[in-house]
């Protein structure tokens, strides 16, 4: 890679936003455990509380650090289920740096904002321009497998790699097979100007 070039770790939904805006240059995109098209889902909205005006101040101070606290070691289980918790997660994850107030509102927005922005982007997809890779654990208990099956439909041209016996954290249960995919767009990319 040249010192122009630059792999960015983020969201799916913010990595698709970018390759849609004509003044980034991005290469190509490797999605990983995405949420992209919206659903009914109960759990996103139960998380927003803390977000909301006046309450959500409250509770970020309150009640929200003591509820996180005690369900934060379930959630962490989930997010790699099939597979055990890395034991380098376990030790190096600062649980409490996550449940400090500031962090605990942050969460609660991108969880407020996930539903609209999924409905949103759908109608765009086909406008992504660069190559797509999209990894997905088999067994996500938090986002469905389907939901990168439906992308890959709508994306003719993208390569969809469904991963047997991971969760969420897939980019834990396959990261040569991720760091394969990004390095094989860097290979055979050309950069957009």
């Amino acid at each position: 890679m040249s010192t122009t070039e630059t792999v960015l770790l983020i969201g799916t939904l913010v990595a698709i936003a970018l390759a849609l805006q004509s003044d980034y240059a991005v290469r190509g995109l490797v999605l990983a455990s995405g949420y992209y098209f919206p659903t009914f889902r109960m759990d996103f909205w139960l998380m927003s509380g803390p977000a909301l005006p006046l309450l959500g101040d409250l509770m970020r101070y309150t009640i929200s650090p003591i509820i996180s606290w005690a369900i934060m070691p379930k959630l962490i289980r989930t997010l790699f289920a099939p597979r055990a918790v890395p034991p380098e997660f376990k030790n190096e994850f600062p649980i409490s740096l996550s449940l400090r107030p500031q962090q605990l509102r942050v969460a609660a927005e991108e969880s407020a904002f996930l539903l609209p922005a999924a409905a949103q982007l759908p109608l765009q997809y086909r406008g992504l321009r660069c190559p797509v890779r999209i990894v997905h654990g088999k067994s996500d208990q938090l986002i469905e497998a389907d939901q990168s099956g439906r992308l890959h439909k709508a994306l003719p041209p993208s390569l969809l790699h469904l991963v047997e016996d991971a969760g969420h954290m897939v980019t834990y249960a396959d990261t040569p097979g991720i760091a394969h995919a990004v390095a094989a767009l860097a290979l055979t990319t050309p950069m957009r100007p």
